[in-house]
């Protein structure tokens, strides 16, 4: 069992500052380069309060312009991330196996429950706005029990007791120091984050982590004078006061620590050290740039940076040309006097007297234009962003717009799948301590009463059964237009040998016509099979409903009971399929019987007369006549034959030993032909 000393905490601490020092400074410079902050701050308000106040500027004083590119490279890379709308997702290893799509639901029903108590689509813009702004994304995931809902009360301090949550923290990346001999950020053995709390949560803290062992004293004088911390908002460090230093200490589970290591210390004491919990490390991270031999990683300011100078730098100088030399001069000769003229509309008159006076005209700093424009271009073009300068050529055809508009996306692909590896670390984790920190009962509250009896198979599971992947959204207006487009031309092309079902789930994968209750009633068959066949793989009795499409249902049946696992599973399951496979055929041939009877039954004879395209011999007039029949009559023989040739179609498209059930009935002599006349009506 490990038990680290505080000095050699604290030395494992100062190891790792001094390991990314220069680092640090260059990621604190980051966010003040974002934000446009590219000087000293009083010393440019100084500069502009002059000259808005006096109209000039001393000698002594240099115009500072900025003219801030990086928040636009900054906020393309973001936003380039964010438009593909990344979502982590679990998936069963084997989709045909009842109990992986079951443990996958579990899974993403926590997933989205976690989501929904982190606030988790803010805290996503968070995380892209550190990968690309700073360089590195940080997260480190816990179990909070004070958060949650109230479910009990302590009946020794009657305090109410919380059901707990799940929190994602957010962590920047210079309150992180590592192990100084990692080479790789997958080798890095231990993290040390570092966080300032208010003296007065640290004693409460510290007394509720740790009620023995702690010196009163200590905790009271835990705390210096004064720190000096990094600002953001102003981008200068400010002292405070009444805060304590906090260190956390992450050690990865290894073969010196199974379980890994966790430490709380300032620079005083040390609070609280013990095994990881369950030995889940809690802390993910990953890098916008990898910095070779070093596991720490850069962002795209550093690419940027010495662009935004000299763009800075020849701005500074028009401005300084423009105050300095902007005004027209006029050089007249000693001697010379100029007075008025008198006006006239949009004339205005001078009087010289002597030499006619030069003028010069003022200067406006063009001859750093072109040289500004060249480091704003090269600037994109290192940036690999050359495509926002470009002049693009309007395109009609759809294709080729979002061919072009998937390969600018292209260039971004790295970055965002390494985004999105993140997001998987991080849910990944949370499913692992899911197992760990949650009840049966708590789960069944999030993912629903209907679940408690599968919540303990994914409780005791050795090795999850589903996989984490990062998916896509069809929030991407890239990925909503291609599906249109390859769905649509599907449609165009084969929707006639369609069924309904099969164009009903079509239309479910368009990303504006996927509303369930508008095309629910074509995908309703889908639906009832899916739902029955998961039931019966439960081992429940389920039994054929008379209104079901009773074919529909006898090929899906055929088509789960012909699958290679079939064989395998219990012979009481397999027995419930044959059962409800019977009752579907047994329906299916009443079904015929019925139409068959209906068709044998009497034929309407109310209507008005209509002569039909036929002629029969009239025994009464001893002449062949046109025959005429009751309208009622003629309209009852059309839908009996459009009846049976449905009826006929749907059978003949059922399995081959299911035909033969169907039509198998002593009753029941389906006509293979269409219906003919009586002789009397058998005319020319």
């Amino acid at each position: 069992m490990a038990d680290f000393k505080l000095e050699k905490l604290n030395k494992m601490f100062k190891d790792g500052e001094r390991a990314d020092s220069k680092l640090f400074s260059e990621q604190r410079t980051n966010i003040l380069l974002r934000s446009g902050e590219h000087y000293n701050k009083h010393r440019q308000d100084r500069v502009i309060e002059d000259l808005r106040s006096r109209g000039v500027i001393s000698r002594k004083q240099k115009i500072r312009l900025t003219k801030n590119h990086i928040h636009r490279v900054c906020n393309i890379y973001e936003n380039s991330i964010l438009e593909t709308n990344p979502d982590t997702v679990a998936e069963p290893y084997n989709k045909d196996e009842l109990q992986d799509v079951k443990e996958a639901q579990i899974a993403n029903d926590i997933i989205d429950w976690v989501k929904e108590c982190n606030n988790y689509s803010e805290k996503q813009e968070n995380f892209a706005h550190d990968y690309t702004t700073i360089g590195e994304t940080f997260a480190i995931v816990r179990f909070d029990e004070t958060k949650g809902v109230d479910y009990a009360i302590d009946g020794e301090t009657n305090e109410k007791l919380k059901t707990g949550e799940f929190v994602i923290d957010r962590v920047f990346g210079f309150d992180m120091k590592r192990d100084p001999n990692a080479r790789d950020a997958n080798e890095t053995k231990w993290w040390i984050r570092e966080q300032m709390v208010d003296l007065e949560d640290f004693k409460v803290m510290a007394k509720e982590i740790n009620n023995v062992g702690l010196d009163p004293e200590k905790i009271e004088g835990s705390h210096k004078g004064t720190y000096k911390i990094f600002d953001g908002a102003t981008g200068e460090y400010r002292e405070c006061k009444d805060q304590v230093n906090v260190r956390e200490l992450f050690y990865k589970p290894s073969i010196r620590y199974p379980n890994g290591w966790y430490a709380m210390f300032t620079d005083e004491m040390v609070i609280y050290q013990d095994e990881l919990p369950y030995g889940i490390y809690p802390v993910i991270t990953e890098g916008f740039d990898e910095l070779t031999t070093s596991p720490r990683s850069s962002g795209i300011i550093r690419v940027c940076r010495p662009y935004q100078v000299e763009i800075n730098r020849a701005s500074s100088k028009m401005a300084e040309h423009q105050i300095t030399l902007g005004d027209d001069k006029v050089f007249i000769q000693k001697g010379t006097k100029i007075s008025s003229g008198g006006y006239m509309h949009g004339v205005r008159a001078f009087q010289v007297s002597g030499q006619q006076p030069v003028i010069q005209p003022g200067r406006n700093g063009a001859q750093y234009l072109d040289y500004q424009l060249s480091q704003i271009r090269e600037m994109y073009e290192a940036a690999n962003l050359e495509f926002v300068m470009a002049d693009k050529e309007v395109i009609g055809d759809p294709y080729q717009l979002l061919f072009r508009s998937m390969k600018e996306k292209k260039r971004f692909a790295k970055y965002a799948e390494k985004f999105g590896r993140f997001e998987k670390k991080i849910f990944e984790t949370v499913l692992r301590m899911a197992k760990h920190y949650l009840t049966p009962q708590h789960i069944a509250k999030i993912c629903g009463p209907q679940e408690l009896p599968n919540v303990q198979e994914f409780l005791d599971g050795e090795s999850p059964k589903y996989q984490i992947c990062v998916k896509p959204q069809s929030g991407d207006i890239e990925t909503k237009f291609g599906k249109i487009l390859g769905i649509t031309q599907t449609l165009q092309y084969t929707g006639s040998q369609l069924d309904p079902e099969q164009i009903g789930n079509l239309i479910r994968q368009l990303p504006y016509g996927n509303d369930e209750q508008i095309f629910s009633t074509l995908t309703m068959n889908t639906d009832n099979a899916m739902n029955d066949i998961l039931a019966l793989d439960r081992g429940e009795q389920v039994q054929a409903n008379v209104n079901d499409d009773h074919e529909f249902m006898i090929k899906s049946l055929q088509h789960r009971m012909k699958k290679s696992d079939f064989r395998f599973l219990n012979p009481e399951i397999q027995m419930n399929y044959k059962m409800k496979l019977t009752q579907h055929e047994m329906l299916a041939r009443q079904r015929a019987q019925e139409a068959l009877a209906a068709q044998n039954g009497m034929i309407p004879t109310g209507g008005f007369l209509t002569t039909v395209n036929a002629s029969a011999f009239n025994p009464n007039t001893q002449r062949v006549e046109r025959i005429k029949l009751p309208s009622n009559a003629i309209q009852w023989l059309v839908e009996q034959l459009t009846a049976q040739g449905n009826l006929m179609q749907d059978v003949g498209e059922l399995p081959a030993d299911s035909q033969g059930r169907v039509l198998q009935s002593p009753n029941l002599d389906v006509p293979q032909a269409p219906i003919q006349l009586g002789p009397q009506a058998q005319g020319v």
